[in-house]
């Protein structure tokens, strides 16, 4: 496959086009967030609003077809900065046996009798082979009979035989136990395997006996027979069994005493008969055991899902694959032809791209193949503890800093990775290569291991714990181990457990690295703007002397094959073969490998050859009150295909088709309700598997509505499969999507390149370039017909959409996430809410199917919004009305080649020309935002630009009609606000058709909006729903506190509340977002190809590859692609006519403008009564314990000013910008650049005081308010720690601000500063959003922004001295009575909110559940 660039995103939501990227397929990369180096703060426009997304709307595609439903995957990544956290106890085992059974009822339709020969039955039976697998997972004491029989071992013994195979798993000895069940005892089978979940024969509720997993007599099991015996010796009738696919009486199975049993076997020892299991399988053969039980008619709800799963016998959830008309197998894929690939003497493998974006860097990543599932149960979490102990101790690596370099680690399941970015010179000219590879192999060969570093790491790592369980990642772990719960990955975490960190010694680590960290477990990835050449000899210089470990034989470092799918877990994970051991990771598949019937591999948890099939995964019910809104996860896993051949291209197709056409099926049922779905079909590199996942959010007290929705639509797509208009839509969604990557190629970062390739090794798919990507999915595109996607949504999604059907794959796992309260509207007072797994599984055998008709109606997608609309505005303009007002209007800055002009109504424009990206960009600015609320109507602009959104809706076209013609044109459209501005972003396609359609949507959101009654109501929903979820967080809380004691007498500033929603009507908002939305006052900035010169770039290597060698020699000069005057005037001309068109023959609004000018002003801190006042501590009841604080305090905006205290406060102390006399000083950048360098070195301080040498918080960063418009604005301080350690490391954090002012900033802190800003300007510039930041507000009236704010970056960077940035500094206000503390605990307890010290709990179980403040 061939990578595409990262942040190819749509603005507020992705395309359904999006969703067809091959971006997705192979590699997931976009799960692995690189991170960021020491101390480094977030990307920061140099004059670009602080846009907030905390409540996005979307006009267009709104479903995230292919967005990942288990989140961010690398919120498990253990790394320098960001890094997973401890999962406490192991994966329940729930699933035993394939599609275990429900135990019957007695009565006359309990059982009947029947006949079957044993032939049949005994090639069934394989299913038991492997029981040892189905049995294991549960802990030594997950199951108390279990300790009570070890406590009691002189308990009576029974003996359990059979003569039939099917009976043979419950053969053996059992012990009676100290419980009973319905008043008899309780029977555990001894001699299991240690771990393995133990086997009970027992009395259940349904008066049987029954030999079940479960101890408390519930109503399930493997076999059972209705007999009221008092003991199970005394029971005369047979015993019936579940074999997959009905009860099989087996006669021969039987339940004596030990003693009894004893002298069966002396008597028929004595007359040489004993009984042998083939002789007497072969001897039952010939007998008629009768009929299979037939399945009852009548059931009770029951507590396991996999229990119900083959009641019913259905063929239409069988997955047939037809043979292509073509045979594509053997028509391989071909190479990357610059993708380069090599192995050292000593092992190490290296793999080599050149790519020159950005120009003059490089990446160098080195992964050792060893995560935390290589772990013994003694040392786990040792694997992250050593990437922190090799990384922070390495002394090459420090010498890197302060040379524009960045550096970071990460541990995950089955990786290690240490990775630089660098520039290849310095201003000096000193190479970086070289030094930025030794670095790499001290980190990784030779690193110290001190036993200073190995405590101060130790602690590190524990902050790390503290730090990163929140909400988010409890949820991810307690998935990760229903979704794995026959392998290490559902149990065994990269942070790893706390007692065994604590007590590993120095011995240990050398131990672990010297067992893993050897070249021959290595491999070295390099992409950068160097030739092959220079890559390779920079590897061996550094490398080749490195000795060889753990070799397979003398003076043989590598094992063969070095690359490809035989590695040590096939097909799995890309694990390096090694001449040791490595135990595989089993999967417990719900399908086999797409395109097939039975193709499993090695790395299955039960043997297909043997006839063993999948089974049932557990359902798994997460509660926790913290929770605000219900989650239900469904998940199925196969073997992933390897992309080798254009078959395999086939069956992708496919799949990207189904889920944009499923995805925009679901999301349209939800234009009535708020409830999103996500649904994804993705290869996991970290989890060696492919998954599917189906994610349903919903109101928990609708949650039955939103389910019964998604299971219907996913039921009606499998059983009459997609429209030919669908096909039609979606395919040429997609080819436009793989289009994009070959004119976005030479704008692919070296890091994406980089982990793209690392990924796709995973699972050994071919790497291809984007030309040669393109060509093979146009090659098979027309040979993916309807019936092979139709087959497709049989197989990936077969498993929900005929749960409860014979025929039908299990799921791997069902996850739910619950919150244990609801907010009840009518009474304000919360509610017990519960959801139980019989609840789930009676919805899910309830749907309703929809009719063939219902399920393929379509809905008339417009070819155009405003065909014939413009007529009457276009006939009243003179002939020559466009080009006299373009040659007035417009102006082109020769430096920077922004263009402006202002249209017939008073919008302005600001647009460039980039080859950046293969789509354009659009943000719509209107002054106003939350600012511009009136004090009686707060909340009114928020809500009322969600209202939009939620409508979805405009002119006379349905929500549908909108997304659909939005998907067919590649366009999308986000509403939102922030404090300062309201705004729509949008995107759209280059080409014909894309900047037009997203004109057309534009021009009828501003002209006929649909406001909706349903809309308004659902926006509040989503807003008050908000306002709860706030108080719920630790994180939210804390800063929405801080921000309420800062701006105490200014909601504005802080989240809509309750109350305020409550008050708003549709009239309200309506009138609120008219005095904004106003088409006089838009500031409208464009950043696209529309002079075409990746169009041209195209041409050039048309019928030829270009593999990103974009630097020549150094004596050759870099060749400059023009686009020829003539045509570039053309599309210019074409765009300008475009926006006075569509933009420009909008009619300026009559409503009164917002009061837009009123900014907000922090509190007098100085004169606030006591300390309480200025600092608020909270408790929030939670099962774990960790707490935040938030410090702020007041500063000027981004261009220097402040709000009337803050002038006040300045003008006491005489500050004055002109006080360093520096020679920029009157640039209006100046204030701009000196407060973002100086939050540079705020954060590198706080980092260096609060983690390496205090060792009080893992996490700590600075930011800034950093306001465009508002002369008001603020400074934020986070940190993170244990709740016994929050107090002393906000005393830190306190020191570090306070203490720039005794310790000015010195010349290698703003070296270091300027380094860092300067390569992130010159990276971001690389991407659309970026110079939209740029392009943002260059004509707004308000602020002192001009072109030389974009042009001068660079030069005003170079130009500010220390003095400069130490004088900034005093902007903030740092008293130590200006100074507003937050902090928040979390942990056992009630929760409260307390001013200062006083800490007076109140209970949280009082409604409403908002904190309750104490004075």
């Amino acid at each position: 496959m061939a990578p595409t660039r990262s942040s190819q995103r749509v603005l507020g939501s992705t395309t359904a086009a999006a969703a067809a990227t091959t971006a997705a397929v192979g590699a997931a990369s976009s799960a692995r967030r690189a991170m960021a180096a020491a101390g480094e703060a977030k990307a920061e426009a140099f004059a670009a609003p602080s846009v907030h997304r905390s409540s996005p709307g979307c006009l267009g595609p709104r479903g995230v077809a292919g967005s990942s439903a288990r989140g961010q995957e690398s919120a498990h990544f253990c790394g320098g900065q960001e890094a997973g956290t401890s999962a406490t106890g192991t994966a329940a085992a729930a699933a035993i046996i394939a599609a275990g059974a429900a135990l019957v009822k007695k009565g006359p339709k309990g059982r009947r009798a029947g006949n079957r020969r044993l032939v049949e039955v005994s090639q069934k039976a394989g299913f038991f082979g492997a029981i040892k697998d189905f049995l294991k997972g549960g802990s030594e004491d997950s199951d108390p009979p279990a300790k009570a029989a070890a406590e009691a071992p002189n308990r009576s013994r029974i003996v359990v035989s059979s003569a039939q195979q099917i009976g043979q798993p419950f053969c053996g000895a059992y012990e009676e136990q100290l419980i009973k069940s319905n008043g008899r005892p309780v029977f555990m089978k001894v001699g299991l395997p240690a771990g393995s979940q133990p086997i009970y024969l027992l009395y259940n509720q349904e008066n049987q006996w029954a030999f079940t997993p479960h101890a408390d007599g519930r109503a399930d099991g493997w076999a059972f027979v209705s007999d009221a015996a008092e003991q199970p010796v005394d029971i005369q009738g047979s015993f019936s069994i579940w074999n997959m696919e009905a009860w099989v009486p087996d006669a021969t199975l039987k339940v004596q005493s030990q003693v009894a049993a004893a002298a069966q076997q002396q008597a028929e020892a004595a007359v040489g008969g004993g009984i042998e299991g083939p002789d007497v399988a072969e001897e039952v053969q010939m007998e008629d055991p009768g009929e299979p039980v037939p399945l009852p008619d009548e059931l009770e709800p029951l507590a396991q899902l996999h229990w119900r799963s083959h009641w019913q016998v259905s063929e239409k959830a069988i997955a047939e694959w037809a043979k292509p008309k073509i045979d594509l197998s053997n028509r391989p894929l071909p190479e990357h032809p610059g993708v380069k690939r090599g192995v050292l003497s000593n092992g190490l493998r290296y793999v080599l791209l050149r790519n020159a974006m950005p120009p003059g860097r490089f990446e160098a990543h080195i992964e050792l193949h060893v995560g935390s599932i290589d772990e013994e149960p003694h040392e786990q979490g040792i694997a992250h503890m050593m990437e922190h102990v090799c990384f922070l101790g390495s002394r090459k690596r420090e010498q890197l800093i302060g040379t524009g370099s960045r550096s970071n680690a990460l541990t995950d399941f089955q990786h290690t990775i240490y990775h630089i970015h660098s520039p290849l010179t310095l201003e000096d000219g000193r190479d970086m290569y070289k030094p930025a590879l030794e670095a790499l192999n001290e980190i990784a060969f030779m690193p110290e291991m001190n036993v200073f570093r190995i405590e101060k790491e130790r602690k590190a790592v524990l902050a790390e714990m503290q730090q990163v369980n929140d909400m988010e990642y409890r949820i991810e772990t307690w998935t990760l181990s229903g979704l794995h719960e026959t392998n290490k990955l559902g149990t065994q975490f990269p942070i790893g457990k706390e007692e065994q960190i604590k007590a590993w010694q120095q011995k240990d680590l050398r131990a672990f690295h010297d067992k893993w960290y050897y070249p021959g477990n290595a491999t070295l990835y390099v992409v950068g703007d160097m030739t092959e050449d220079e890559m390779v000899a920079g590897i061996k210089k550094v490398f080749e002397s490195t000795p060889a470990r753990h070799q397979p034989e003398p003076g043989v470092a590598t094992l063969d094959p070095v690359w490809g799918s035989k590695s040590a877990d096939a097909r799995s994970l890309f694990r390096r073969k090694i001449a040791r051991h490595r135990p595989e990771q089993l999967h417990n598949f719900s399908v086999p490998m797409i395109g097939t019937t039975g193709t499993f591999t090695e790395a299955a948890s039960f043997d297909p050859t043997s006839g063993e099939k999948p089974w049932h995964g557990p359902l798994r019910i997460f509660r926790n009150e913290l929770l605000e809104g219900l989650q239900l996860n469904f998940y199925s896993k196969a073997p992933v295909r390897p992309l080798k051949n254009l078959e395999d291209i086939r069956h992708l197709i496919a799949v990207r088709v189904l889920i944009g056409v499923l995805q925009f099926r679901i999301v349209s049922r939800y234009s009535s309700n708020h409830a999103p779905v996500q649904i994804d079909h993705s290869d996991s590199f970290r989890e060696g598997c492919a998954v599917t996942s189906i994610t349903v959010n919903a109101d928990p007290r609708d949650w039955r509505n939103a389910l019964s929705c998604v299971v219907q639509e996913v039921r009606a797509i499998c059983d009459y499969g997609v429209t030919e208009s669908e096909m039609k839509r979606y395919m040429a969604a997609m080819l436009k999507d793989v289009e994009k990557g070959v004119a976005e190629n030479e704008t692919v970062p070296s890091e994406d390149h980089l982990n793209f390739i690392m990924t796709s090794d995973v699972f050994d798919h071919v790497v291809m370039h984007p030309e040669q990507s393109y060509k093979a999915f146009s090659e098979v595109a027309p040979m993916v017909d309807r019936e092979c996607v139709n087959t497709v949504a049989k197989w990936m999604l077969g498993f929900l959409a005929y749960y409860g059907k014979a025929a039908a794959p299990p799921p791997t796992a069902i996850v739910v996430c619950t919150p244990t309260q609801v907010l009840e509207e009518h009474s304000g007072q919360l509610v017990p809410f519960s959801i139980t797994e019989e609840e789930i599984v009676d919805l899910l055998l309830a749907v309703p199917d929809k009719s063939k008709e219902e399920a393929l109606n379509q809905v008339d997608v417009p070819e155009s919004l405003l065909k014939g609309q413009l007529d009457a505005f276009l006939a009243k303009q003179p002939v020559d009305a466009f080009d006299a007002w373009r040659a007035t209007s417009r102006k082109e800055d020769p430096d920077t080649g922004i263009v402006q002009l202002m249209l017939p109504n008073g919008a302005k424009v600001n647009y460039v020309c980039t080859p950046n990206e293969s789509q354009g960009t659009m943000r719509l600015l209107v002054p106003g935002g939350r600012s511009g609320e009136k004090p009686n109507e707060l909340s009114s602009a928020v809500v009322g630009i969600r209202t939009i959104s939620e409508s979805g809706a405009v002119s006379d076209f349905s929500r549908e009609q909108i997304e659909l013609f939005a998907v067919s044109n590649l366009t999308s459209v986000h509403l939102d606000l922030n404090l300062e501005f309201s705004y729509v972003d949008a995107s759209f396609a280059m080409g014909e058709t894309g900047l037009v359609a997203a004109l057309e949507l534009l021009h009828l959101l501003f002209v006929e909006p649909r406001w909706e009654l349903p809309a308004f109501i659902r926006a509040q929903q989503a807003y008050k729903a908000q306002a709860y979820a706030v108080q719920k967080s630790l994180e939210q809380s804390t800063s929405n506190r801080l921000m309420k004691m800062m701006y105490a007498s200014d909601p504005r500033v802080t989240e809509a509340q309750v109350e305020d929603i409550n008050k708003l009507n549709l009239a309200t908002v309506k009138r609120a977002v008219a005095a904004q939305l106003r088409p006089q006052d838009l500031e409208i900035n464009l950043v696209g190809d529309f002079d075409g010169q990746a169009h041209l770039k195209g041409a050039e290597v048309e019928g030829g590859l270009s593999t990103g060698k974009h630097r020549e020699e150094e004596t050759e000069e870099e060749v400059v692609m023009e686009v020829p005057a003539a045509a570039r005037e053309r599309r210019l001309h074409d765009l300008d006519e475009a926006l006075w068109k569509y933009l420009g023959s909008i009619v300026p609004s009559e409503a009164e403008q917002a009061e837009i000018n009123n900014a907000p002003v922090i509190t007098h801190g100085e004169s606030l009564s006591s300390v309480e006042n200025r600092q608020r501590t909270a408790h929030l009841q939670d099962s774990d314990e960790r707490a935040i604080a938030n410090i702020g305090g007041g500063a000027p905006n981004r261009w220097g000013k402040g709000d009337s205290y803050h002038n006040e406060v300045m003008k006491s102390k005489s500050f004055s910008w002109d006080s360093p006399d520096s020679k920029v000083k009157d640039h209006p950048l100046y204030p701009s650049v000196c407060l973002l360098a100086m939050r540079e070195v705020i954060n590198t301080r706080l980092f260096s005081t609060m983690r390496d040498s205090l060792g009080l918080s893992y996490d700590s960063s600075f930011e800034l308010s950093m306001h465009d418009r508002l002369e008001a604005g603020w400074f934020m301080c986070t940190v993170s720690s244990h709740p016994s350690r929050i107090t002393e490391a906000v005393t830190a954090a306190k020191g570090v601000l306070q203490g720039v002012r005794k310790r000015p900033i010195s010349d290698l802190e703003l070296s270091t500063a300027r380094r860092t800003l300067m390569r992130r300007h010159e990276a971001d510039k690389q991407t659309n959003e970026y110079w939209i930041t740029l392009l943002s507000h260059l004509q707004f009236n308000g602020n002192p922004k001009d072109i030389s704010c974009v042009r001068d970056i660079d030069m005003m960077l170079q130009s500010i001295t220390w003095r400069d940035v130490q004088n900034a500094y005093l902007t903030l206000l740092t008293d130590s009575d200006q100074l507003f503390v937050s902090v928040t605990t979390a942990g056992p307890g009630a929760g409260y909110v307390s001013g200062g010290a006083a800490q007076a709990s109140v209970s949280t179980s009082t409604a409403p559940k908002e904190l309750k403040t104490v004075d």
